[in-house]
């Protein structure tokens, strides 16, 4: 079992292409850009209506419709920062990784600049010294401000060495993402990939959709504290957006766009739907994941609850059944609409023009189906 990225700790990601006077910015709500005409249109022929009777065809499609979508796109020009251990091995391309998590979002709001710390358990006192001299670090007071990663840095372990982490903890689009590399990679296809790149900057992305958002630095409520949430845009994302797309949309869409082939994809795909196990949850019919989809919603469902973990395999079951649909952009513009105030129910409505009701019991079905052809 892979550790994959509790997007609670606090970090930076900020894009920011509006050029606007600080006393427009303080009167006029920035409206972060949508690439897709909505209500989106199915992008093959699966749809709402026939997809439970095409259950064997939703990885392929999804896949096919992100590749599409990736080879259409323009490439961002995202300044980006490596900074990566001496005795740090990586089983990828790093910056290729991030290159192509970047072209998909193209046309969505991203980070004007991004820095990457990986490191692995070798490397643990050179990553707390160049923690310390990143950017957003020093302009947040060091490694005690909250933009620091020094408290996850501090758990990494000499047998416990995996997980990371990235979000927006700034205003200004300072993205920074802290990547630990365990040694004992070589039969995990997501991190031989780079699954884990671009699923960090899917959270990042996520995040960049509430910039703008008026409460953005404004006091944090006793409720969102005792959650560990505050009102920087990860904060804010995370405070609303359903923990199954949160973590769904970014293994779904982070692990597929650097899958050079469907079959590498599939090489993942084949035993991601049991790759995370919670006791708070063990019932995997159509009913109880219904449930799920209806009813797990922040803060609750955020770390350390257990049910997060059902968001990096029921949620990207689901995202994957969206794409196939409706491709992975879709599920983008419903976090950019929550951005500019809409609630889950409405984007959800916006972008897929049927209400989240209506469509919950169906994908439920599929991931149910998916989840027993599972060995």
């Amino acid at each position: 079992m892979r550790k994959q990225i509790a997007v609670t700790a606090a970090v930076a990601l900020i894009a920011s292409s509006f050029l606007v006077s600080s006393s427009e910015a303080a009167t006029k709500p920035v409206v972060n850009p949508i690439p897709i005409t909505l209500p989106v249109k199915p992008v093959g022929d699966i749809t709402f209506a026939n997809i439970e009777q095409r259950i064997a065809d939703v990885p392929a499609a999804a896949y096919s419709a992100l590749q599409k979508v990736y080879s259409a796109n323009s490439q961002p020009k995202i300044p980006l920062t490596i900074l990566q251990g001496p005795n740090t091995v990586v089983p990828t391309d790093v910056k290729v990784a991030f290159g192509k998590i970047a072209k998909l979002w193209s046309g969505f709001r991203q980070p004007v600049t991004y820095h990457a710390l990986v490191y692995g358990f070798k490397d643990k006192a050179w990553a707390l010294k160049a923690d310390a001299k990143v950017p957003v670090v020093v302009a947040d007071g060091g490694s005690r401000g909250r933009a620091s990663m020094s408290s996850v840095i501090n758990q990494c372990l000499v047998n416990q060495c995996g997980s990371a982490n990235s979000g927006i903890s700034d205003a200004k689009g300072s993205g920074y993402g802290q990547f630990q590399i365990s040694s004992n990679y070589a039969n995990d296809p997501y991190m031989l990939m780079g699954g884990v790149f671009g699923h960090e900057y899917t959270h990042s992305t996520q995040a960049a959709q509430f910039l703008g958002n008026a409460n953005v630095g404004k006091p944090v409520s006793k409720e969102r504290e005792k959650y560990g949430l505050d009102n920087s845009p990860s904060g804010l994302f995370q405070g609303v957006l359903p923990c199954w797309m949160t973590e769904g949309m970014a293994n779904f869409n982070g692990t597929a766009v650097v899958a050079t082939s469907f079959d590498k994809y599939m090489e993942w795909r084949k035993d991601a739907p049991k790759s995370q196990q919670t006791p708070d949850f063990t019932d995997f019919t159509a009913a109880s994941i219904q449930n799920y989809l209806l009813t797990t919603n922040p803060p609750k469902c955020l770390p350390p609850a257990g049910i997060y973990l059902m968001g990096y395999t029921i949620g990207a079951l689901t995202v994957e059944a969206l794409a196939a649909i409706a491709g992975p952009q879709a599920s983008m513009a419903v976090v950019t609409l929550m951005g500019r105030g809409q609630t889950y129910e409405q984007a959800f409505k916006s972008v897929y023009g049927k209400s989240w009701a209506e469509v919950a019991p169906i994908l439920a079905k599929v991931v149910a189906a998916e989840f027993a052809a599972t060995p």
